[in-house]
């Protein structure tokens, strides 16, 4: 198979990692000309139907993986059209769209989010999701979107993900966690490479009125919980944890329109969240990765444990240790 990945943050790098490693061959689209490894990069706008034509030959799928400040003004200005010109390519080519989807359009339902649940949005953020579903479920191209709960994983960056930004990487540097809503309600989470390879499986399930599928979640932890793994997967003593107060996330939010959103979507950490097993386990057999190798897994990359379980060296790598002090958003 030969695809066309747009964009190259955490899910577009991972996607390219595992099509490769299977034998395909990709092309990826992006506004950099960073070379990404082993594929034909592409420097361009996926908002530019030419440069979407040129990239895409001989493609037999495109997975659109490009993201924007995490503000709705920034979605509602960014990703719509883009998602309207990849979509008219594809159609012309006759080939399907793959989308990674956030639980946002899906406002409370995301408490324990079924494949068949309508979208209800409670935020702006969400308002923005339910409409560029809207706009997929009425194109005549194929498509698929591929629904994931909050993310962490090998190409996570602290600046993306809560999980990492705000529990992990201070947990690894001996620093507090601070921890959104409700520290004891349990919070689905997401491993970046199930979601790829979710991804990849639903090429074959792409469908004209856009068919959504959950990608594979283990069941949800606690942000407190989850800041106990990470420390146990170090070997670090219990680690100290805060819950951010909500009218300190008020008050940012007067100033700084991340902040503003995150407010908006408070409502997501204050409550449990799961995501319900779908068809792509059902009837491809998709499973989720074990959160406790996923945590191993984080682990070994900061030089805390293999993943076979031997001992290594606790002192965290120096680099983005101090991430949890820059904005961070979910991802």
């Amino acid at each position: 198979m030969h695809t066309l990945i747009t964009g190259a943050g955490q899910i577009g790098t991972q996607l390219a990692r595992d099509l490769i490693a299977a034998g395909h061959t990709v092309a990826v689209l992006r506004r950099s000309s960073a070379p990404v490894a082993g594929a034909r990069t592409h420097a361009g706008d996926a908002g530019d139907r030419a440069a979407l034509r040129a990239a895409a030959r001989g493609a037999d799928a495109i997975f659109h993986c490009i993201h924007a400040a995490y503000s709705a003004p920034a979605w509602r200005r960014e990703l719509p059209h883009r998602e309207q010109a990849v979509m008219d390519v594809a159609a012309e080519l006759g080939i399907p769209v793959i989308f990674p989807e956030s639980v946002y359009a899906y406002g409370r339902a995301a408490r324990a989010l079924a494949e068949r649940a309508a979208p209800a949005p409670v935020s702006p953020l969400g308002e923005v999701r339910a409409a560029l579903l809207d706009a997929r479920a009425a194109h005549p191209a194929r498509t698929a979107s591929v629904i994931a709960s909050d993310l962490i994983g090998p190409t996570a960056a602290a600046q993306t993900s809560v999980v990492l930004g705000m529990i992990f990487t201070p947990v690894a540097a001996r620093r507090t966690a601070w921890l959104l809503g409700d520290p004891d309600a349990p919070h689905a989470v997401t491993a970046i490479p199930d979601l790829s390879r979710a991804m990849i499986a639903a090429v074959a399930l792409a469908s004209p009125a856009d068919t959504r599928l959950n990608a594979p979640t283990p069941p949800a932890r606690s942000q407190r919980e989850m800041a106990r793994d990470a420390a146990a997967a170090l070997h670090l003593p219990r680690p100290r944890a805060r819950r951010i107060p909500p009218a300190a996330i008020t008050l940012a939010g007067a100033v700084s329109p991340m902040m503003r959103e995150m407010a908006h979507q408070r409502y997501l950490w204050e409550a449990p969240s799961e995501l319900a097993a779908g068809r792509l386990t059902a009837e491809l057999g998709l499973t989720a990765t074990p959160w406790e190798q996923t945590v191993a897994e984080w682990a070994a990359s900061v030089g805390g444990t293999s993943t076979d379980g031997a001992a290594r060296p606790t002192t965290p790598r120096p680099r983005g240790l101090r991430a949890r002090r820059r904005r961070s958003a979910p991802a």
